[in-house]
């Protein structure tokens, strides 16, 4: 080899290199080269790793001025230079001096017959903090104050007793009901026996029937007191009573009622063949409930039938406003409802978004005997729109099957809130 070459030496510690250039000297052959060694501090460092690691004999006797790279180099005594009498070629090295052992396979299917072996069992003390609580402390069978809910009859009137408390109204008031709704009552115990929390009583949704009756009491007896409203401040509309409030609530409903909604007849309805258009049940549907109101509701000027305008949509979906004389007449046969009735009316509209829909459900189920009209038939009144929907494209669950379920849930309670049945009015209290 002629000219000047460069080489590399590479002296390892862990992830710190050294490293030293290697010049070929010129007229020499090609195993002699001239290597710059690295500094005395650094150079002792990788002389330890080379002794650990090659066992070297040579570098024991090694120094700073008298240097030797590793067993395979010869060092002379200068300082400045050191002549490599073999060349620098790189072997593998190993990080460690202890070989690994090669695994020896076992042959499949295992070394012993017959069935595996069970599975392990964790230790006991191998528990998870919940299941050590759980363990330790036992949970009750319920979190609740109460353990038996009774059904008392009070001064005629019946009441939900948990253990010896009976269960109040908001303005705490007992929970009297009636005599003559004795379903409701055994419905509201019911729905304490079931309870297994008590912070369930602070949600709607665990006792509707509660809270419904809770408000009839209410209202029945600030009637029967003869409450009236605190006046109203100067410049403010005086205060109405209760029965005022819930009775302009319901007629705003009028106007826009869900059953006197029509669909166009143009925009691509689907239907199975043979089977009505949206539109064709929505007609049907309004026309039956028209005739029951005209059949039931008798204007007091005597001149006919009350006239009800229909919203349809070939003329676009906005609100029909329907005559002053079939408002006034509505107005006063709603007016006239009990308490018990007043309730149910606002819960079944709020529920259907129907004044037509909460009169009929109310007024066909408040006496016992045979009922023409019931919650079924009150719900597929109230929800043409999305039943159609859910024949056309299917059911979405946790959406549609719960809106279902929660719409008759809400028209049932209002029937047995104002049910009533030919009960005997007892004058002695007894359990």
């Amino acid at each position: 080899m002629r000219g000047r070459e460069l080489g590399m030496v590479v002296f390892w510690h862990g992830n710190h290199s050294l490293s030293t250039r290697a010049k070929i000297v010129p007229g020499s052959t090609s195993n002699q080269r001239l290597i710059t060694p690295p500094p005395p501090r650094l150079f002792r460092l990788s002389i330890a790793i080379a002794m650990i690691t090659r066992k070297a004999s040579s570098l024991l006797r090694a120094g700073p001025s008298a240097a030797s790279l590793c067993w395979r180099c010869r060092v002379s005594s200068s300082s400045a230079s050191i002549t490599a009498s073999r060349p620098l070629v790189s072997l593998p090295r190993y990080i460690h001096s202890t070989r690994s052992n090669n695994a020896t396979p076992l042959p499949l299917g295992g070394t012993a017959a017959g069935p595996p072996p069970a599975a392990p069992i964790p230790h006991s003390e191998y528990v998870t903090r919940n299941r050590l609580r759980e363990a330790v402390i036992p949970k009750p069978r319920t979190e609740r104050f109460w353990q038996e809910v009774h059904l008392k009859l009070v001064d005629g009137s019946f009441e939900v007793h948990l253990d010896t408390r009976p269960v109040k109204t908001a303005s705490k008031r007992a929970l009297a009901i009636p005599a003559n709704k004795p379903h409701l009552a055994h419905a509201i115990q019911v729905e304490w026996a079931i309870m297994r929390t008590a912070k369930e009583a602070l949600k709607s949704q665990y006792i509707p029937l509660t809270s419904l009756t809770s408000r009839a009491v209410d209202f029945e007896m600030d009637e029967k007191e003869g409450k009236v409203p605190e006046p109203a401040a100067e410049g403010e509309e005086p205060t109405k009573t209760t029965r005022e409030q819930i009775v302009d609530f319901v007629m705003g409903y009028l106007d826009t009622d869900t059953v006197l909604m029509i669909s166009p007849t143009r925009g691509g309805h689907l239907a199975a063949p043979g089977e009505k258009q949206l539109r064709d049940r929505q007609l049907e549907t309004a026309h039956n409930m028209v005739e029951w109101a005209q059949e039931h509701f008798k204007s007091s000027d005597g001149e006919g039938k009350l006239n009800f305008v229909l919203s349809d949509g070939d003329d676009g979906l906005l609100p029909a406003s329907q005559s002053d004389r079939t408002r006034d007449t509505i107005r006063d046969v709603v007016s006239k409802f009990t308490p018990w009735e007043l309730v149910g009316l606002e819960c079944a509209v709020i529920i259907s978004k129907s004044l037509l829909v909460g009169l009929r459900l109310v007024m066909e189920n408040k006496k016992g005997g045979m009922i023409n009209w019931d919650v079924e038939d009150a719900a597929t009144a109230c929800n043409l729109e999305t039943d159609f929907q859910i024949e056309q494209w299917g059911l979405v669950e946790d959406t549609h099957d719960v809106g279902h379920a929660d719409l008759r849930r809400g028209l049932g309670s209002v029937v047995l809130l104002v049910s009533e049945v030919d009960f005997p009015n007892p004058s002695t209290s007894k359990e």
